[in-house]
């Protein structure tokens, strides 16, 4: 193994990396079970729970075990760092839209424009909890607003809208709106900054 390669395979493995993939796979596993429901309510509420899922073990991602020491070394870290988050995002994003091309062939399928914007936005949100409290407890924000949403459903008013962005209709200006500043901010904010020590 080139010292290269070594070192991303313990980058990776220091940030619980193989494990996070495993529980993606579980919010794909979700996604499936999500479409033997004839319930369209069910398979939109469990296809949404499958995408919190799969966000949430990011966070303990976003931070090696020693962060002070990693920043001590000539790395390029904001490259790693954006590299890192895009990748997590980018599997998550691969694995449901697979599983959602596969499985919901049914006219209650999950769009792909609610999943596209829900991996993206709470996955840059989560690396802005990051860098706001640390890795450690950034999984709050995202996963709490998440479940909020789907508790209390959509709203019609624009702040509304805007407060319940992941269910609301895919295309919708507001939802669309929020979920791209989320991801813009959340990723230059991790990018930049890291996650806070």
């Amino acid at each position: 193994m080139t010292p290269g390669l070594h070192g991303i395979v313990l980058h990776l493995r220091c940030r619980a990396v193989p494990a996070t993939v495993l529980v993606f796979l579980a919010a794909a596993a979700l996604t499936w079970v999500a479409y033997l429901t004839d319930d369209p309510a069910t398979t939109q509420r469990l296809g949404l729970i499958a995408i919190v899922l799969g966000v949430a073990p990011t966070a303990r991602t976003l931070a090696g075990p020693d962060e002070e020491l990693e920043r001590g070394t000539p790395a390029p870290w904001r490259l790693i760092r954006a590299v890192h988050l895009l990748l997590l995002g980018g599997v998550l994003l691969g694995l449901l839209v697979v599983v959602h091309r596969i499985a919901g062939q049914q006219a209650h399928a999950v769009a792909y424009g609610t999943v596209v914007q829900a991996v993206l936005a709470l996955t840059a949100l989560t690396a802005l909890g990051a860098v706001l409290v640390g890795a450690h407890v950034a999984w709050v924000l995202p996963i709490g607003w998440a479940m909020l949403m789907l508790a209390v459903g959509p709203r019609e008013s624009v702040v509304g809208q805007a407060l319940t962005w992941m269910i609301q209709e895919p295309g919708t200006a507001t939802s669309t709106t929020v979920a791209a500043l989320l991801t813009v901010v959340g990723v230059a904010a991790y990018t930049r900054r890291g996650s806070r020590l």
